[in-house]
């Protein structure tokens, strides 16, 4: 079974094409890998790849279910192929949804009406926009199984996946926002410095969680936003702007800057019970004993405030739209 390692010299990445017998109709078959770092790790990578086939598990493409190519396109493309935070995305796709509504359809079998079927189901449960993103996911993994040669056609081309629908921008008077922020901070204590500072900056919740105290400027009252955190799959990534952006000032109100001097203080004061076990990431938002924020559990904690208060509900992504009633 010939193989060769390769350097692409256009992008510095290493690749491999394997001769992997022929098909059905008597055509010579080609796997082709990309996006190797090292020459070592093509090597491995095709290693493995020559030992599936000869136990048989890639050599009977016509037997190969979805949720056995599912794992192999997670492994042979998105472990090496995307950042970290799309694989955690798309692994979450495939193991919570994906393979538990379809992985023993047998690839080669795969039609367009299953995806279909699988759509309807899942938009009893998901948004329009979330079983749109499954359908992407999908169609990208049967691509890449088109150009491995397990399959000639990508069946998510004839199917019709739900058009997302633009959800209706809801704002808040200035008196509802200051009654929230007032129910917020009696009852979700923890969470509400971080829904104070959208209602007043109106950043987003990923660069708030992502502040830190070395970003933020008492002096001129402005904070700097250099970085993102971001949850996928349990996990967190932190997404530093580009060197070459610069970065985004935000101005801060009088209120706000009083709030983060409180902020500051109690900060400084956990840091010297606590030591440097405290907030090793320097955030200004962060939980009790330091740790990052969950993105749901602020979520939750807006909601809980906004129904003791008696306010209609909104998202926290519409506090950036209120926020400049404040001014």
């Amino acid at each position: 079974m010939a193989g060769y390692p390769k350097k692409d010299d256009k992008n510095g990445m290493y690749y491999f094409v394997l001769e992997a017998g022929k098909n059905l109709n008597g055509t010579r078959r080609r796997i082709k890998r990309t996006g190797f770092k090292k020459m070592s790790d093509a090597k491995a990578a095709m290693a493995k790849m020559i030992l599936e086939i000869k136990s048989g598990k890639l050599q009977n493409k016509n037997k190969m279910s979805l949720g056995y190519f599912l794992d192999y396109w997670l492994e042979n493309y998105v472990k090496t192929n995307t950042k970290p935070k799309t694989a955690a995305e798309y692994l979450k796709i495939v193991k919570k949804h994906l393979q538990p509504a379809m992985e023993h359809i047998l690839l080669s079998e795969l039609k367009s009406i299953h995806l279909q079927n699988y759509y309807n189901e899942k938009l009893k449960v998901l948004s329009a926009q979330s079983v749109t993103h499954h359908h992407r996911v999908l169609s990208k993994a049967l691509n890449d199984a088109i150009d491995w040669e397990f399959i000639d056609r990508n069946v998510a081309k004839g199917a019709k996946p739900p058009k997302p629908i633009k959800r209706e921008m809801n704002t808040h008077t200035v008196d509802q926002l200051n009654l929230l922020l007032k129910t917020a901070k009696e009852k979700t204590p923890v969470f509400f410095p971080i829904i104070y500072a959208a209602a007043h900056t109106g950043m987003r919740k990923s660069e708030l969680i992502g502040l830190t105290w070395t970003n933020v400027d008492f002096e001129t009252q402005k904070i700097y936003i250099r970085q993102t955190i971001t949850e996928a799959n349990g996990q967190y990534f932190f997404n530093p702007i580009p060197k070459s952006e610069k970065p985004r000032g935000v101005k801060v109100t009088g209120e706000l800057s009083k709030l983060l001097q409180e902020l500051k203080e109690d900060h400084d004061n956990r840091k010297n019970i606590l030591g440097e076990t405290f907030n090793q990431h320097n955030l200004v938002f962060c939980k009790t004993k330091g740790n990052i924020m969950v993105p749901s559990e602020i979520s939750r904690a807006l909601k809980r405030a906004l129904k003791a208060a008696g306010l209609p509900d909104i998202r926290f992504h519409d506090l950036r739209h209120s926020h400049a009633k404040f001014y």
